[in-house]
């Protein structure tokens, strides 16, 4: 009963980021994009903006020289908006680079009243794919000018990047070393997203995905290295997680000197539904995150009822 409801809710929430299922269907399946779709979307995006990204000097390179402290979580609260523009359903996806950084600077401002608030892009960097494409993998590595175009946005707004892994049949270390160009870079975090991590053997909206604590280290140990090796500031690994099995050995995960390791509770529902799966998947010793969804949630969560979680969140999220 537990794995019907999990495969239930996995469905339905990634039914609603990518596309419906067919009429008819006695139950919603999980349907991501083709290779084909991310293809011709990333095409059309990059089209719209024509290098904008490049032309107003959004790349940038390593180390620490932005006059930019240390500090993260919890002096600081990241408050980002989710998603790709291949991702029609996501705020990201629905929104031009303009208007969503526009939308974002509204949504972000009831929260500066509790403190310091970094805005950020979580732009899922690795895209789950319905075909194996051509690596075989089920996932497609997002391109090198829509990173860019997204990370010049959150410089515009004095904030964060953060790269978020589906990784599908590919691992999320193989994924985040694959970005280290961007990861190297001192205002650029990571995100992983255990529902599609499905293995080896794994196949979209059959498979639910999970990550153990195992893995988790193993990236935040490589990025707490980079971040040492290029004297870089500190950096957020956050980790989405819908249920209990989202995250395997969560007592083992570990917290780094340079990482900021944050489980974010990714459930969608009702305020109460969502208070107490946050409650239940939280753990003491690492940073909390919270997302929000404007179209699926019943009734979306205000700035002040976020707030007031126990423990208030760290990392925000709105897709």
């Amino acid at each position: 009963m537990a794995r019907r409801l999990t495969l239930a809710l996995l469905a339905c929430v990634s039914t609603a980021l990518f596309a419906a299922s067919a009429p008819g269907d006695a139950q919603p399946r999980p349907h991501p994009p083709t290779s084909d779709h991310v293809q011709r979307a990333t095409e059309r995006f990059l089209h719209s903006v024509d290098g904008r990204a490049a032309r107003s000097g959004g790349t940038g390179g390593t180390g620490q020289g932005q006059g930019r402290d240390d500090s993260l979580f919890p002096e600081k609260r990241v408050v980002a908006f989710y998603g790709a523009p291949q991702m029609g359903a996501t705020i990201v996806g629905r929104k031009s680079v303009r208007a969503a950084k526009r939308r974002l600077r509204q949504q972000a401002r009831p929260y500066e009243d509790q403190g310091p608030v970094l805005r950020g892009f979580d732009l899922v960097a690795v895209i789950a794919t319905a075909d194996k494409g051509p690596g075989g993998k089920y996932r497609d590595r997002q391109s090198a000018g829509v990173i860019e175009e997204y990370y010049a946005a959150a410089r515009a707004l004095g904030g964060r990047l953060i790269l978020d892994i589906q990784p599908e049949r590919s691992t999320f270390i193989r994924e985040v070393r694959a970005l280290e160009e961007w990861v190297a870079r001192p205002d650029v975090d990571v995100a992983l997203d255990p529902e599609w991590n499905v293995g080896r053997k794994g196949v979209p909206g059959r498979t639910v995905g999970s990550v153990g604590a195992k893995t988790i280290n193993r990236v935040s140990g490589y990025m707490d290295h980079l971040c040492k090796q290029e004297n870089l500031p500190q950096k957020a690994l956050v980790i989405h997680q819908f249920r209990q099995g989202s995250v395997r050995q969560r007592k083992r995960v570990e917290q780094r000197d340079k990482v900021d390791v944050t489980l974010n509770f990714d459930g969608i529902g009702s305020r109460a539904a969502k208070v107490h799966g946050y409650e239940r998947l939280t753990r003491e010793e690492l940073f909390t995150g919270f997302s929000l969804f404007y179209r699926l949630d019943s009734g979306l969560m205000s700035p002040g009822q976020v707030l007031g979680l126990e423990p208030p969140p760290d990392f925000v999220l709105y897709q």
